[in-house]
């Protein structure tokens, strides 16, 4: 919104206001009125000071006045707004990389611990970044040990935002399924709950900073349950005290120091491939990894404690193979996993012998395909016998002549004239380069004579 105008009226009555004693005991209203039959008596010479001050004190507003944007914000409070977003966006990259160079130095990147951790909430403000908890999980990993611990509560905010009972609802049915306050389940003194966290993990860092590790799209709302909780503790103000940085940024950075450590080549790793790789959650379906509540209600994919056991279990999948660690179920793996490998004996997989693999018939150099007799079992339990008949592959081509003739090959501007096959003929059925098929029935030709025109008579007559 543009600043209002200054006026020389206004100026002058002001002035007038200063000056005279009389003005004290008058308000605004009585001041103008009866500055109004002066200004009529002021000359154009006399009225022009006051004007040119109402114009110096439009440009002047003008220069001093913040600008806004389209949502009535100052323009210079958003830079500074996203100038602090994108420092403390590089802080926390810069301490990420820090963390994980560190244990790369001391050659303990498998045993270095993580800790991770999600929210489930039951409904966010409309107009400011508040969150209302229902659910909180902590896990933690390390590469070599995998699932070292779990923490897990569900959460009674007592309340929710006024007037928004109806999205939370729709929230809640939507997602994790748990029930709205007054009947919400879990712990009610936020307080207790918060200490109880903090502890947590205080235990597993140790004198180091209390640093949780969640997703891109969950760490404002992380913050901000962080903050619910911290509000009624005394100790501490919540984000002060628990730092929250991005698992997705963790995922990158440790994966290339991993393949760094292996020896293998890490340059089609970027920051892109490791999102799509942990966002695509491989383990999302996985049952026997949620609280008891989610998994009755089968809804384990929005449960708090499945999804830090299905991070850890990515981080499992994409790096422990570099490493060399063994895979433990449960730790790991999920508890009950089918793996998706066969073995096959070394006198099996040998070139002279037939192939493991049931979709397989045989070698490239072979061109043996394999005889279902009674005979030896394949690994696989299928039977297959070592015998095997010469194969001869079909041609199903229709072209059949030497493409590296120009004169023969059709789409090359040589292609055959067919002649036509005058009335009584017989019908020839080689076509030159074209080694079509022959058809199933006779090809019959007709030409103008048989065909009876109306009239054509008539006029050969004359």
């Amino acid at each position: 919104m543009a600043p209002k105008k200054h006026s020389g009226f206004m100026m002058f009555v002001n002035e007038w206001r200063d000056k005279n004693p009389e003005s004290r005991n008058m308000t605004l209203a009585q001041a103008v009125t009866r500055c109004g039959e002066l200004w009529k008596n002021l000359s154009t010479q006399q009225r022009g000071p006051y004007k040119s001050g109402a114009k110096d004190a439009d440009v002047q507003a003008r220069a001093t006045k913040e600008r806004l944007n389209c949502y009535g914000q100052a323009i210079s409070d958003v830079e500074q707004a996203q100038r602090e977003m994108a420092d403390n966006l590089l802080h926390m990259k810069r301490s990420i990389e820090r963390v994980v160079m560190d244990a790369k130095k001391q050659h303990d990147i498998e045993n270095t611990k993580f800790v991770f951790c999600a929210f489930n909430y039951f409904t966010k403000a409309l107009k400011s970044d508040v969150y209302v908890p229902a659910e909180f999980a902590a896990c933690e990993f390390s590469l070599k040990e995998g699932i070292i611990s779990v923490y897990s509560t569900l959460i009674d905010p007592g309340h929710i935002i006024f007037g928004q009972a109806s999205d939370a609802q729709h929230h809640s049915t939507t997602t994790h399924g748990l029930p709205l306050p007054p009947k919400a389940l879990g712990e009610r003194n936020m307080a207790k709950l918060y200490s109880q966290i903090v502890e947590y993990l205080t235990k597993c860092h140790g004198n180091k900073p209390l640093i949780v590790f969640t997703p891109t799209e969950m760490m404002s709302s992380v913050k901000s349950c962080i903050r619910f909780l911290a509000c009624e503790s005394e100790k501490q103000s919540g984000l002060d005290e628990i730092l929250v940085y991005d698992i997705q940024y963790l995922f990158f950075v440790l994966k290339k120091e991993v393949l760094n450590i292996a020896g293998l080549q890490d340059d089609k790793i970027n920051i892109f491939a490791t999102d799509s790789l942990f966002l695509r959650d491989f383990f999302e379906f996985t049952p026997e990894i949620a609280c008891q509540f989610h998994e009755e209600n089968d809804r384990s994919k929005y449960c708090t404690q499945s999804m830090v056991k299905r991070w850890c279990f990515i981080f499992s999948d994409f790096m422990c193979g570099d490493l060399g660690i063994t895979v433990q179920p449960g730790r790991h793996v999920p508890p009950k996993t089918r793996p998706n490998y066969r073995v096959i004996p070394a006198d099996a997989s040998s070139r002279d012998r037939e192939s493991s693999f049931d979709s397989f018939y045989s070698l490239p150099e072979s061109r043996s395909k394999q005889v279902d007799k009674p005979g030896k079992t394949s690994p696989t339990g299928s039977l297959r016998s070592t015998a095997s008949s010469s194969y001869v592959p079909t041609d199903h081509s229709c072209f059949v002549q030497n493409l590296n003739e120009v004169t023969t090959f059709p789409a090359l501007g040589a292609r055959p004239k067919v002649r036509r096959t005058p009335v009584g003929e017989a019908v020839q059925k080689d076509l030159g380069a074209w080694n079509l098929p022959a058809h199933t029935r006779s090809v019959s030709y007709f030409s103008d004579d048989d065909f009876n025109v109306t009239g054509a008579g008539k006029k050969n007559d004359h």
